[in-house]
């Protein structure tokens, strides 16, 4: 007999997930609200139900008395995936793990307890006595919801004039009314993936990431992605060790984790933004982590959940290339021009360009978050330099102009 597998989320962040399980032979139920989501074609059957209500899906998991629940590329879904496996006895993190992994404040009070650096931090509700309550506190500040994703609601405020319009803008952007305000850290970003596997982790992947250049904005454009092996430098071998040390101290019993720090030379140390049990998005668990690594962790994940496959991560032998994704943008207006799309397909380096989606006459807004950026362009090296090279040979050769209402025409905002 099949079993059941229930994912949560059907956008196109789980059909990876989906297409393993159903290779696997397993029947797939697909949990989301509704919309045009590639997953609902694939899936055996789908219910519309908000991925963050947990005992509407804990209903539907006992009526359809599923085997195995997961998701993906998405923080939402994690606290409801823990809830269901505990209250059915299914392979699950548990609820307290799934806090540590998207309560950002709860995520800081574990790490810091465990002993990993982390910015001068408090929690708000409201904006009352907000300039006493950051009293101790240098600027530049951050605030941001404890629970947003996709940089929604994240404020750099440089001095406290600005703090109370900021703070509101966060908590307008939090579905629970809770904003983290921090010091700033200044230093490099990084990005850090592994996967753990029976209570053993593996950190597979670090990365640096780049910003478009818009003001009180944190709307990444590219990420880069190393294998481990390739840490060299004293913040790369800091972040890949201070990863491993945080994923261990928050007792991850399995799952593929994804993780973004700061790096500061002034203080020769590493500070914990984030951390997600889940695979990153823009297709970095399913293609950029395997190329770069030579591991796939959503087959280790996958095989683990379906047939208790346990992978033995000492006598894995890491690949050492780099790859990437590289998004751009669009002034508003409605698409004019598209030029060369096969053309960059052809240059070395590069693995994949989804632009499919763009179209003549199509309407682009403005550039308020991480979903309003368009691609990505996926590549591959054996090196930082040969990735930035096809980058540069993609900018040089795509070519997407759209005009606006007074007929003004404009390019790629790379």
């Amino acid at each position: 007999m099949k079993k059941k597998a229930m994912i949560l989320g059907a956008g196109i962040g789980q059909i990876p997930f989906i297409n393993l399980l159903k290779e696997r032979g397993c029947y797939v139920i697909a949990v989301s609200v509704k919309g045009n989501y590639p997953g609902f074609e694939i899936a055996d059957k789908c219910y519309y139900v908000d991925t963050r209500d947990k005992e509407a899906i804990l209903e539907i998991a006992r009526e359809e008395g599923i085997d195995i629940i997961t998701t993906d590329q998405t923080d939402v879904s994690v606290p409801a995936v823990a809830y269901v496996a505990e209250k059915m006895g299914l392979k699950g993190i548990g609820c307290v793990t799934a806090e540590k992994f998207t309560d950002k404040y709860v995520m800081r009070c574990y790490a810091e307890n465990a002993g990993i650096p982390v910015p001068k931090f408090i929690q708000v509700n409201c904006v009352d006595n907000i300039i006493d309550k950051v009293s101790r506190m240098d600027y530049p500040l951050i605030s941001k919801p404890v629970n947003s994703s996709g940089s929604r609601g994240v404020h750099r405020i440089d001095n406290p004039n600005e703090l109370v319009e900021k703070v509101k803008m966060s908590l307008d952007s939090s579905v629970d009314n809770k904003v983290i305000i921090e010091e700033f850290i200044e230093g490099k970003e990084y990005l850090a993936d592994g996967i753990a596997l029976d209570g053993d982790y593996i950190t597979l992947d670090f990365g640096i990431k780049e910003y478009f250049d818009l003001p009180d904005t944190y709307i990444s454009k590219m990420c880069m992605f190393s294998s481990s092996v390739l840490a060299k430098n004293e913040a790369e071998i800091d972040v890949v060790k201070t990863n491993t040390e945080l994923v261990n101290a928050f007792n991850l019993p399995f799952g593929i984790t994804h993780a973004e720090y700061i790096y500061s030379e002034k203080r020769h140390k590493t500070y914990l933004v984030e951390i997600a049990a889940r695979g990153g998005g823009v297709y970095l668990s399913s293609h950029l982590t395997p190329r770069a690594s030579g591991v796939n962790s959503n087959v280790l994940l996958i095989d683990y959940l379906t047939e208790n496959k346990i992978a033995n991560f000492r006598n894995i032998k890491l690949d050492q290339k780099v790859s990437c994704w590289r998004c751009f943008a669009l002034k508003p207006g409605f698409i004019s021009k598209i030029q060369n799309v096969e053309e960059i397909r052809q240059i070395p380096g590069v693995t994949e360009a989804f632009l499919d989606d763009l179209t003549i006459g199509m309407k682009i807004g403005e550039l308020k978050d991480d979903t309003c950026k368009l691609g990505p362009i996926l590549f591959l090296g054996n090196n930082r330099e040969e990735c930035y090279d096809a980058i540069q040979k993609v900018k040089d050769t795509l070519c997407i102009e759209t005009t606006d209402e007074n007929n003004n025409i404009s390019g790629i905002i790379w």
